[in-house]
């Protein structure tokens, strides 16, 4: 991301002020930073649903900052209730691969090899309504997974469940990412959770980046931030 910034439509001051950030192929990303830090609408970016006010997004070098949604290999991990009700599992994490073109025996070895990494081929045949939320969030999650896409986004997705399935479902979002080799930006509010997950921790505050520090260093920065505004 170079230069990238962005002004919603209607309005003059910028949600997301210019700024440069890169991130290494396989690496997770997190943007931590309170509400209307700017988080969502970098994601929005990423994922094609905003358009950016200046800069570009490059992916493997190819400029992908104003290529439609289905054309930049990017995935957005959708809330559970994004699923198809009437699909089974097994064909709610297929849907897109056939989509895509992929052979059916291809098909048929990802999404069992993902459901099986998370410990749930034997709800492959089941329909969504007949699962628990924390599986329904985990099929969702495994949905993005299965496409192996070249960059992974993930907004807060567990901010509805109970603290928990919170800490379960940072755990499978961290080994699914080491799994497949994912690169990931993943959006949090939570500081803690970005420690647990990140390699790197990207801080933003009203629109503006901040920083990029390891975990082990987040604090220091979020600390004088905090400084500076008081």
């Amino acid at each position: 991301m170079n230069g990238l910034s962005h002004v919603y439509e209607n309005t003059t001051s910028e949600s997301v002020h210019p700024f440069n950030l890169f991130v290494d192929d396989g690496e997770f990303l997190v943007l931590y930073g309170p509400t209307a830090s700017g988080k969502s609408t970098i994601l929005r970016m990423l994922h094609g649903l905003e358009t950016p006010k200046s800069g570009t997004i490059l992916i493997d070098g190819s400029d992908i900052t104003h290529a439609a949604v289905n054309d930049r290999d990017v995935t957005l991990a959708l809330e559970s209730y994004a699923l198809y009700p009437h699909m089974s599992v097994r064909d709610n994490l297929g849907f897109a691969l056939r989509v895509d073109g992929l052979p059916a025996d291809e098909i048929q070895e990802r999404v069992e090899s993902v459901m099986d990494k998370i410990g749930l081929s034997d709800i492959l045949d089941s329909v969504p309504g007949d699962l628990t939320q924390l599986q329904r969030q985990t099929v969702a999650l495994a949905r993005a997974v299965v496409r192996r896409p070249k960059v992974l986004i993930m907004d807060e997705p567990v901010v509805n469940l109970v603290p928990e399935q919170q800490a379960e479902t940072l755990s499978l979002i961290k080994d699914l990412q080491q799994e497949f080799g994912l690169t990931t930006i993943y959006a949090t509010s939570n500081l803690e959770d970005a420690k647990v997950l990140g390699d790197r921790i990207a801080f933003l505050d009203h629109g503006r980046l901040i920083g990029v520090e390891k975990p082990d260093l987040a604090e220091a920065l979020v600390a004088s931030v905090s400084d500076t505004d008081s």
